[in-house]
């Protein structure tokens, strides 16, 4: 627990120093955090490596709990999740923060259309919603 906090605090830290630079992260700092998600939210929730490379690809197993908790895991770290459902203010925070505004606002608008999904749980809604964006625009599905 104490490591995931230090990688944590790690993470936070990188995204405060790229906000004060108002400036997006370098890829080298987007891949490092990245990292640092995925590093915590596997184990958290379990998922297996082909399960992350089969939705990478577009196959969404629907009843894969631990794929659906590792997106909550991934989604609540970057605290995008609010009372059960999708932030768009912390979304597109998040955006800016992390990548140029050209692309940046094209996440967004992909974003916004799948902002109204909804699920059983933080689980669910992150499964529905990382779903929902991969069928929208494939190129906008990042996940760590």
């Amino acid at each position: 627990m104490e490591r995931s906090l230090v990688i944590f605090l790690v993470f936070i830290m990188a995204c405060a120093l790229v906000q004060e630079s108002s400036a997006a992260m370098s890829e080298a700092q987007m891949k490092g955090a990245m990292k640092t998600l995925r590093n915590m939210c596997m184990p958290k929730s379990g998922v297996s490596k082909e399960a992350l490379a089969s939705m990478k690809e577009g196959q969404f197993d629907d009843e894969d709990r631990k794929l659906k908790c590792y997106l909550g895991c991934i989604m609540n770290m970057m605290q995008v999740v609010k009372n059960g459902k999708i932030s768009m203010t912390m979304v597109k925070n998040q955006i800016m923060k992390m990548v140029d505004p050209t692309w940046g606002a094209k996440l967004v608008a992909t974003f916004e259309s799948c902002a109204g999904v909804e699920g059983t749980d933080n689980c669910d809604l992150a499964y529905n919603f990382g779903k929902c964006v991969y069928e929208t625009d494939k190129d906008a599905f990042v996940v760590p």
